[in-house]
């Protein structure tokens, strides 16, 4: 709530940049919606997997072909999200001026499409992003009842306990891989200028890839040594904390979800 407050109270932002990049947001969902369903299919189709029949293991690689393909076909569109979010929002230096200039914009500064689908600048976390978001979204219930043998029917409180920790699992581990690629792809890689880019926040100096960006993070975002030898643990010494912005919401959300679950499960029973 802080952020949205000094977000709001920003002199040049304000209260509608709370919803910057929301129309990109919302293309990006309903074309996934509409893509990787239709694509999963037809690989399923193609290699003879049906719904409660084949190969459980070729249904999950399909599951995860589909969702990491078009999540790499949709990629720019995520860019560009990222690029009308961290703008600033002042007329004065706005840069983009919505998703197809963008687009344009960016493919004619920084090495066209080409450039944002196959350099490995973006194509790395792109597939590393979208393959991880597969396994963990698509594959929780698979791998639920797989590593627990807990069915959720027979042991419905029992699931929701190991979803919840499912999900937890989830933001530990993609919340630095988010962190790292929403960085890289706020970083302009000019092979031509032609408008500064001025941003609401500040960017570090330029990244040179994934794994550059995850240590910098790291060395860069850490503590100071006064504070490092007073505090016994030695999680977050070393810049672990700059990989997780935004933790704390996304656990309390998942408590959340669970509490509703076991409400909703309470008002069933009573009819």
């Amino acid at each position: 709530l802080s952020v949205v407050r000094k977000l709001i109270g920003h002199p040049t932002e304000g209260a509608l940049s709370v919803f910057k990049g929301a129309f990109t947001q919302w293309t990006y969902d309903m074309l996934h919606l509409l893509l990787q369903p239709t694509l999963e299919g037809a690989l399923n189709e193609a290699l003879g997997v049906y719904d409660g029949s084949g190969d459980a293991v070729t249904g999950a690689l399909t599951l995860v072909a589909s969702v990491v393909a078009v999540g790499w076909a949709l990629s720019p569109l995520e860019l560009v999200r990222t690029r009308l979010v961290v703008q600033a929002a002042s007329p004065i230096h706005r840069k983009y001026r919505g998703v197809i200039h963008t687009l344009r914009t960016v493919a004619r500064e920084e090495g066209g499409l080409r450039s944002l689908y196959f350099s490995p600048f973006h194509l790395i976390p792109t597939l590393v992003k979208h393959t991880l978001d597969a396994v963990f979204r698509g594959l929780g219930a698979n791998a639920i009842n797989v590593i627990t043998n807990v069915d959720a029917y027979e042991h419905p409180n029992m699931f929701a306990c190991c979803e919840l920790l499912w999900r937890t699992l989830s933001a530990v581990v993609m919340l630095p891989i988010d962190t790292v690629r929403t960085r890289l792809q706020a970083q302009p890689r000019y092979t031509q200028k032609e408008v500064e880019f001025r941003t609401c926040v500040p960017l570090a100096r330029p990244y040179t890839g994934m794994a550059n960006c995850l240590w910098r993070v790291v060395a860069e975002e850490g503590r100071g040594v006064k504070q490092m030898r007073e505090k016994a643990s030695n999680v977050g010494h070393y810049g672990l904390r700059g990989l997780y912005p935004g933790l704390s919401v996304q656990v309390m959300a998942n408590f959340l979800v669970f509490g509703l679950g076991f409400i909703g499960a309470d008002d069933d029973s009573a009819f």
